[in-house]
């Protein structure tokens, strides 16, 4: 009974990675921003409402808002910041790890919310459009909401802004 007691541990240890160990092939760290070299976009490490501070990370809280107010950020941008696709977004999730499905050394602000952290996409589900496609990175779900319900919002841009 040991051994196999033992057996589970182990493959669960083996399934469940702790996802903080960044594959610098993949990934350019630049401060505030990372770029993932295999789908030449660059992320915003902090999500909307929290701030990068160069050698402490992410401070302050994320900010929750609803789908409208979060084209109102998109459109209040100078640059090319945007709300990212759920393709895009699932393309840093990760649920193979063992809490957070996404990395917390890339996106170190997720491990400041503790029971859920559901990101907006701009993806809208086929068959009703009033519904928004999201990833909650704790929970590790993919779902849909309405679009008056509150979520995060971390920023991409795509590799034509890429310049560093």
């Amino acid at each position: 009974m040991k051994q196999v007691l033992f057996f589970c541990f182990m493959l669960n240890t083996l399934l469940l990675s702790k996802c903080d160990t960044v594959d610098r092939s993949r990934f350019t760290l630049m401060g505030e921003h990372v770029y993932d070299k295999k789908t030449q976009l660059t992320w915003m490490r902090c999500s909307v409402g929290s701030q990068w501070k160069e050698g402490i990370g992410c401070q302050q809280m994320p900010k929750l808002m609803s789908f409208y107010e979060a084209k109102e950020v998109e459109s209040r941008l100078k640059s090319q910041w945007r709300i990212p696709t759920i393709e895009e977004l699932e393309t840093i999730f990760l649920v193979q790890c063992e809490k957070d499905a996404i990395n917390t050394t890339l996106f170190p602000d997720i491990k400041r919310l503790e029971s859920f952290a559901p990101y907006w996409s701009t993806t809208s589900v086929k068959q009703l459009p009033y519904l928004i496609y999201y990833i909650d990175f704790i929970d590790k779900n993919i779902d849909a909401h309405s679009k008056g319900f509150s979520m995060f919002l971390r920023l991409v841009k795509s590799n034509e802004s890429h310049k560093q």
